[in-house]
């Protein structure tokens, strides 16, 4: 993690230490990983404080909308990266860059380049980064984590245009300000949910208890395919809600929560679309916040690959019964 101002926009006298520690919310950030992956990632912030001076003024390296181009987000990772010789790229493979805060650099992107498209330093290519812009002065550490994800492979869930948060706030790529958590297909993707707390369900009948995704123990993930049984495009996914944070710093969410997701959209068009209990949307937890589905639901639409039975509620998890069409 690396701190650049400019001329236009002077870093804050007191030092970068306070930032750092509210960007990573005093090691929640790093816990975080830990707990979302099961202990299987350990995320560590090497940090460079004091501010180095950027070659160009703030207002230089981004357009009128106040967002990077591609090209301009690498000519900020390439120049910022410049500022510290004693980076090295082998051991250090992200770039978490903090700017000073200024209106110019609105929001904070991740940057990800082919190899051929990335900035050069003397130890390597930088590949992935983050560019820490005025909005996360305000935003928590769960804005990092988010951007993080982004370089680990996550899309965003949320749709670009119109904006709108599609699948909810029960995961972090699709609502930072209240979800805390992945939902069971990204720890999935990412190698983290253990194979034998999954079931993949393509033919038949199948009865289990779900157990929650943070624990250790039974199974907590049921996929479901769409289309071609051994290479799916497109899957359904059950698991147990996780808790969403409201802002008035209340909590919610029960249930079995239902899912599909598509291989064949891009991140920002909703790439996983909730199947909803219910469609209730509200300030406080978002949209679809009453999605998942209590004991004595069944969810049986001619559309799906599946009928589902949500049976009862145990202290271990929800009993629920599936049967594939």
């Amino acid at each position: 993690m690396v701190f650049v101002d400019f001329a236009d926009a002077p870093g804050d006298g007191s030092g970068t230490e306070g930032i750092a520690d509210h960007l990573t919310g005093y090691g929640k950030a790093e816990k975080w990983f830990s707990d979302q992956s099961y202990g299987r990632l350990t995320f560590e912030i090497a940090r460079i404080p004091g501010w180095r001076r950027m070659p160009k003024p703030s207002t230089s390296y981004t357009g009128t909308n106040k967002r990077f181009t591609f090209e301009q987000h690498r000519d900020y990772m390439s120049d910022a990266a410049a500022l510290f010789p004693e980076l090295d790229v082998r051991t250090h493979p992200l770039l978490l860059v903090v700017g000073a805060k200024t209106d110019a650099i609105a929001i904070s992107p991740t940057f990800i380049a082919t190899l051929a498209r990335a900035p050069m330093t003397p130890t390597g290519p930088v590949r992935w980064g983050v560019t820490f812009g005025k909005d996360s002065y305000t935003n928590n550490h769960m804005n990092l984590c988010h951007e993080v994800c982004h370089t680990l492979g996550l899309p965003d869930l949320y749709n670009f245009e119109p904006l709108r948060l599609t699948t909810g706030s029960w995961d972090v790529m699709g609502d930072i300000f209240r979800s805390r958590s992945l939902i069971g297909w990204h720890r999935h993707k990412l190698g983290w949910l253990a194979d034998e707390r999954k079931a993949y369900l393509a033919h038949g009948e199948f009865g289990t208890v779900l157990t929650p995704l943070p624990g250790s123990t039974g199974t907590s993930m049921i996929v479901v395919p769409a289309d071609d049984v051994l290479n799916p495009s497109k899957v359904y996914v059950l698991e147990l809600a996780q808790p969403i944070r409201g802002h008035d710093g209340t909590t919610t969410g029960d249930g079995v929560l239902i899912y599909s997701v598509d291989a064949r959209i891009s991140t920002g068009h909703s790439p996983v679309s909730i199947v909803p209990a219910k469609t209730t949307t509200n300030f406080n937890y978002g949209e679809l916040f009453e999605a998942p589905f209590s004991s004595g639901s069944i969810l049986d639409v001619p559309a799906l690959p599946f009928s589902v039975s949500t049976k009862a509620k145990r202290d271990d998890g929800y009993v629920v019964g599936l049967k594939v069409r």
